[in-house]
C-alpha cells in the first residue's frame, strides 16, 4: 500500500538501482573509476562481459574496461533507454539499450549502440553491481547471429 508522501518499498529499490545506473553511467563517461568502485563488488567474483572479451574481477575491470574508454577516447557520451528493472529479493536485473557516442582521441567520431544486462546485489544495504553483460544490437538478416 502506498501512502501519500511515502514510496512503497520496491518503489524506494527501483530509484536506487535507477541511481546506480545514472552512477555508472557517469562511472564510464568520465573514465572514472571510484565512481565505478562505488557502485560495484569490487571482488575477485564481479564479471563484465562485452564484445571485446569477458573481465573477471574488479582489478581487470579497472584496467581493461575504464582503462580503454579513458585511453582510447577524449569524449565520451553513453546515454540509456528503456529501462526495465526486475527484484528476485535481494537481486535486481536491470536490462536496458544504450548510445554510446564518442571521440577517439585522434578527433574521430564514433557511434555505437547496443544492449545491456546488469545484475546488482544488496550487500550491507546498498545495492553493487556483481555482473554486466552487453552485446551490439540485435541481427534480423537471414543466417545473422547464430
Amino acid at each position: 500500500m502506498q501512502i501519500f508522501g511515502q514510496t512503497s518499498r520496491e518503489e524506494a529499490e527501483k530509484i536506487a538501482v535507477k541511481k546506480i545506473l545514472s552512477t555508472y553511467i557517469a562511472s564510464i563517461n568520465q573514465a572514472d573509476t571510484t565512481l565505478g568502485a562505488k557502485i560495484s563488488l569490487t571482488e575477485e567474483n564481479l564479471n563484465f562481459i562485452h564484445p571485446r572479451g569477458h573481465e573477471k574481477g574488479w582489478e581487470g575491470i579497472k584496467s581493461d574496461i575504464y582503462g580503454m574508454f579513458d585511453s582510447t577516447f577524449s569524449q565520451r557520451d553513453l546515454k540509456s533507454t528503456e529501462e526495465i528493472i526486475t527484484f528476485f529479493d535481494d537481486v535486481a536485473i536491470l536490462e536496458f539499450y544504450w548510445v554510446f557516442d564518442a571521440v577517439f582521441k585522434d578527433g574521430n567520431s564514433l557511434q555505437t549502440k547496443g544492449r545491456e544486462t546488469q545484475v546488482s546485489k544488496k550487500i550491507g544495504g546498498d545495492w553493487k553491481i556483481i555482473h554486466v553483460h552487453y552485446s551490439n544490437m540485435p541481427v534480423t538478416g537471414e543466417c545473422e547471429g547464430f
